[in-house]
């Protein structure tokens, strides 16, 4: 999990923050400053988060769309339509398809986010994860809501992934809208937390 004061990474049931002592647990509260330096020395600091980037997200991205493409393309030939999916609302069929398709998008990308792997098979591919903004894990709720936000991502033509250039950790609009971040899963190249300076008295 996440410090929501310094925004150290901490291990899952962590009780204090081990750069800043924030309390990580309800009701906990903050480890007194003049014994950070005991505290630092029983739980060294752990590395920072790394953020997922622009250009590995949208591989996954991309790669999801593969992964997603082959078996939507069959049920659409199944259905006598075209495997592109043309436009057809006329078509009893397209519509049969259309709403598959949709079920199948979101149970894809909301079971394996709220899953184990934590991630779609684009994302663990990338090395990346999603949780919630302390590094809690994803419900199936959260995980179908931040699916669902994504077509509000979708209406504004594509602006809303660009927001992860400009937001401090990398958050596109259905990131912000479901309270997510997307995380390198080990963690490489991560800076580490600086030495805690105060001294005991």
């Amino acid at each position: 999990m996440f410090c929501r004061r310094c925004g150290t990474r901490n291990a899952e049931g962590a009780v204090h923050c081990t750069l800043c002592g924030e309390g990580l647990q309800p009701g906990v509260a903050a480890v007194d400053p003049s014994m950070r330096v005991a505290y630092a020395v029983a739980a060294p600091p752990a590395a920072l988060p790394v953020y997922g980037g622009f250009w590995r997200r949208a591989a996954a991205l991309i790669l999801d769309s593969c992964v997603l493409f082959f078996p939507l393309a069959t049920l659409r030939v199944i259905l006598g339509l075209d495997m592109m999916g043309e436009w057809k609302p006329d078509s009893t069929a397209w519509w049969i398809s259309s709403w598959l398709e949709v079920a199948i998008g979101w149970l894809y990308g909301a079971l394996m986010i709220a899953g184990p792997g934590r991630g779609t098979l684009g994302l663990q591919v990338m090395d990346l994860h999603v949780a919630r903004l302390h590094g809690e894990r994803v419900t199936f709720a959260r995980a179908t809501w931040r699916w669902a936000a994504q077509f509000l991502t979708l209406m504004t033509l594509g602006v809303g992934y660009l927001m992860q250039l400009f937001t401090p950790r990398r958050q596109t609009l259905h990131d912000l809208a479901s309270g997510t971040v997307v995380v390198r899963t080990r963690g490489e190249g991560a800076p580490t937390a600086p030495p805690v300076m105060s001294s005991v008295r």
